[in-house]
């Protein structure tokens, strides 16, 4: 089964702390720098850019359909999806897949909710991608993480059957199921603080039993010295929920795609026929 490299496109400040603030100028550099370390490793990601992000850096976007990664859609103002009307949804997901397509001349087909905020208060944005022409979603985190995410959800890619008769398929985060429990364990803060080797041990784990991986991260987990340049005071929880693992990610992250070679979500989303799945919504 396949290993899924993802990359959520975004502004920490931004997207972590108010969605009102502009995009700085650090978030370009942020994702260039993952570009070049993606070349050196010669491998493809699949990116989920916020439409505010490639409103400012239209030019990185462009660098990332040119070097063969994945165009996606992470929607354009990183605004959870249940503080969203679903005509605002819809108008979001339309700004930023028209965005996209228009910056690289690419067919947009997947998509990622902000902060991982598909839960089942939410489902209903399932049918508004559908609509919009969207192949397929992985926004759903089937576990329990600290703020969002569904525990109930398969751990495995499925075609969701939607009410409409619609359908498209869900890519949910990686979790290793314990007993009795799902340990998320697809990116971001679980593999800054996880050992190497609790990584490695869970991707080898799932696809050796033909599961498949979808990780994810964010530019701004290379970035240990972002802190130390704010211009305003930060609390201590914040810095060390935000920053604590920075300094180690990259390394974790450059062995993770060494030895398991990613593969683009939308491949994974296509190649397979994924068994059908009927959520209340």
């Amino acid at each position: 089964m396949s290993f899924v490299c993802t990359v959520d496109v975004e502004d920490w400040a931004q997207s972590t702390l108010d969605t009102n603030l502009p995009i700085t100028e650090r978030a370009g550099l942020q994702v260039e720098h993952l570009l070049d370390l993606l070349a050196e490793e010669n491998v493809r990601a699949t990116c989920f850019i916020l439409g505010k992000f490639a409103e400012k850096f239209p030019s990185c976007v462009k660098r990332i359909a040119a070097e063969g990664h994945e165009v996606a859609s992470h929607g354009y103002g990183h605004v959870e999806l249940f503080r969203l009307l679903p005509s605002e949804f819809r108008e979001d997901v339309q700004r930023s897949k028209g965005q996209l397509e228009a910056l690289t001349g690419l067919a947009v087909k997947g998509y990622r909710a902000p902060c991982l905020s598909l839960i089942k208060e939410s489902l209903w944005a399932l049918e508004v991608l559908a609509e919009e022409g969207f192949v397929y979603d992985s926004s759903i985190n089937p576990g329990v993480m600290a703020r969002f995410g569904i525990s109930d959800w398969p751990p495995q890619p499925v075609r969701v059957k939607l009410p409409s008769g619609l359908s498209l398929v869900e890519l949910p985060l990686a979790t290793l199921q314990l007993p009795g429990y799902r340990f998320p364990v697809a990116g971001g803060g679980y593999h800054r603080l996880l050992p190497w080797m609790v990584i490695r041990f869970a991707v080898a784990k799932r696809l050796a039993g033909g599961e498949a991986f979808v990780a994810y991260c964010h530019p701004y987990e290379f970035d240990c010295e972002e802190f130390s340049h704010l211009t305003f005071p930060l609390p201590l929880k914040t810095r060390l929920h935000q920053g604590l693992g920075r300094k180690g990610f990259e390394a974790k992250f450059k062995k993770m795609l060494q030895e398991f070679k990613p593969d683009l979500a939308l491949h994974v989303a296509e190649q397979a026929q994924w068994p059908l799945y009927l959520p209340a919504i």
